[in-house]
């Protein structure tokens, strides 16, 4: 559809895969986080009661960053870190401190 010389339909194309890749970032996130939550659920109260998740899940944590950074910045979408906003929401209860002094930190 052009109106104004401008075509409509590529804009929405452009913004429907935005919202889409946002859509799979921000699911993928939460899949990640609830089978840590899942599997790990003894390292997840150890280290909750040591406020120090990010040692008590390391190797788990560290997976999911870099798969999430493969999938989704990488390709620099402007696609925000969903993983770390969700292991503050979920596995730190909001509480970020929660993820000890080691934790990198977010991505983007």
């Amino acid at each position: 559809m052009k109106q104004y010389g401008l075509d409509f339909s590529a804009t929405y194309a452009t913004s429907l895969a935005r919202a889409l890749t946002h859509s799979r970032a921000l699911r993928f996130a939460r899949v990640k986080v609830a089978e840590i939550q899942l599997y790990q659920a003894s390292h997840v109260k150890s280290g909750r009661a040591a406020r120090d998740l990010y040692s008590a899940l390391r190797p788990h944590i560290d997976a999911a960053r870099g798969a999430f950074r493969e999938r989704f910045l990488v390709p620099l979408d402007g696609v925000p870190d969903y993983l770390h906003q969700e292991l503050v929401k979920s596995l730190a209860k909001e509480d970020a401190v929660l993820l000890g002094p080691s934790y990198p930190g977010p991505l983007a």
